[in-house]
């Protein structure tokens, strides 16, 4: 049984990165059908976040967050998005990555996806608390501490 609930657990990690992939592809269509229709950038993509909830069947809160997680993994970490996909990550985790990496600039957030959606065996064993800790880390500190046992606690200047 234990087993059974292992490969389940995977199979929900791949359906999660397949939502991600169909979410980001509805966004960019509905965007793209928008804008050759001429409505005006700042309209567009305007109650794309509640149909998502609605077929996920989520508040339209949760449809917002659905989107960002969608954009965030498919555009911008392909490794976490990767990592989803073979089961090696729960989405939980990979909100995490996401959510405590949004913070970071957009390479920095790229490189701190290569480090810990890279080798996803990087991570095992890892609690959430350290998943999160080391995803909102500068990839400067995190190479520098990656040996550690425990996350190194950031400097003055946040670092």
């Amino acid at each position: 049984m234990i087993d059974r609930l292992g490969e389940l657990e995977r199979l929900k990690a791949a359906a999660a990165a397949e939502q991600a992939r169909v979410t980001a592809a509805f966004v960019a269509a509905r965007r793209a059908r928008e804008e050759a229709a001429g409505i005006p950038e700042a309209k567009r993509g305007r109650g794309v976040c509640s149909e998502v909830a609605l077929a996920r069947r989520a508040s339209p809160y949760r449809g917002n967050r659905h989107v960002g997680f969608a954009h965030a993994l498919v555009y911008e970490m392909p490794h976490t998005l990767a990592a989803l996909e073979s089961g090696m990550l729960t989405e939980w985790r990979a909100t995490l990555i996401v959510r405590e990496s949004a913070c970071l600039a957009l390479e920095d957030r790229r490189a701190s996806d290569a480090e810990l959606g890279g080798d996803p065996s990087t991570v095992v064993g890892w609690g959430d608390t350290r998943i999160a800790a080391e995803a909102k880390r500068s990839p400067t500190v995190w190479t520098r501490t990656r040996s550690s046992t425990a996350p190194a606690k950031p400097g003055p200047s946040g670092m």
